[in-house]
């Protein structure tokens, strides 16, 4: 199993690599406001209005080399007329940004925990080591949803809004937008789910090696 444990477990944790890149790190879905509300309304053409997607880093590259990113401009300009000389007040209003920053770090700390137990358990036979990096990478992925879930908490329960940013700069147009758009689900995606799987795997191949080698020793 020692042996087993060394040729899997780097493999699994490698592929961790590709499920951050390639996998929806979360998903968002902003309804219209202008559907039916409560648990019997029924679905209508207005339900087109809402937004919902699914967002990897795979899609972001693809976007910005995809010659989209150019039509950022248009945003900007927007986001300039609308904003006007108040954005540094609409950014510093926004809540749970230390959160999307803690979200990130554990993010990166999650990859690095992956590569090093890559390394550790190819490089050594101490199971030990790829057993206590495997925890870390659950305990990680576990902080980075926590983080995440409090980054979109105030979103979800309407703390802030288009009513919030814009009402700042245009309250008419605030109170329009924010009575239209709402933020009705954020959470993280498949990357979330495929990171938990993969250190659980390697957790179980490292405490079974690690079991075999304490009772040959």
């Amino acid at each position: 199993m020692k042996t087993v444990n060394r040729i899997i477990t780097p493999i699994l944790s490698l592929l961790l690599l590709p499920a951050a890149f390639f996998l929806p790190i979360f998903r968002i879905y902003i309804a219209s406001g202008l559907t039916g509300a409560g648990a019997d309304a029924r679905p209508n053409l207005l339900d087109n209005f809402g937004l919902s997607e699914f967002i990897s880093i795979f899609d972001i590259v693809k976007l910005a080399k995809s010659g989209a990113a150019d039509n950022m401009g248009v945003f900007k300009s927007l986001w300039d007329a609308i904003a006007g000389d108040k954005k540094q007040e609409i950014i510093d209003m926004l809540p749970g940004l230390h959160w999307g920053i803690i979200f990130l770090v554990f993010f990166v700390i999650v990859i690095i925990l992956a590569l090093a137990l890559a390394i550790v358990t190819a490089a050594t036979k101490k199971p030990l080591a790829s057993v206590c990096l495997s925890l870390a990478g659950i305990v990680s992925a576990f902080i980075m949803n926590a983080c995440f879930n409090g980054f979109a908490k105030p979103f979800l329960n309407g703390a802030f809004n288009l009513n919030s940013i814009l009402g700042n700069t245009n309250q008419l147009l605030g109170i329009l937008l924010g009575n239209v758009a709402t933020f009705e689900y954020m959470k993280l995606g498949l990357a979330y789910t495929a990171f938990l799987l993969i250190f659980i795997c390697t957790l179980i191949l490292s405490v079974t090696a690690l079991m075999e080698q304490r009772n040959e020793g």
